[in-house]
């Protein structure tokens, strides 16, 4: 007995999903590549968005001031006084 007959008597699993076995015909392959490579597609959208995000939100000086006045009031005071004593 081969590797490969010995690979298609024991199932293996990934994430919890049963790994086919059988042999594919080129159809078949070219279909899941494809379906994967759209997968892809559609996680890297996903992650450029929420990175964009979070990356427009913490530029967002605007944002942050609404947030936090006293904090910004606090900056600003410091800022000037370190300005004004130089």
């Amino acid at each position: 007995m081969d590797q490969g007959d010995s690979r298609e008597l024991v199932p293996q699993t990934y994430s919890g999903e049963l790994i086919r076995q059988k042999p594919q015909d080129p159809d078949e392959i070219r279909a899941d590549i494809e379906a994967s490579r759209r997968q892809i597609t559609e996680s890297l959208g996903q992650l450029r968005s929420e990175v964009s995000t979070t990356v427009e939100r913490a530029l967002d000086w605007r944002g942050w001031v609404h947030d936090h006045p006293e904090t910004a009031v606090g900056i600003a005071f410091g800022i000037g006084l370190y300005m004004g004593l130089r």
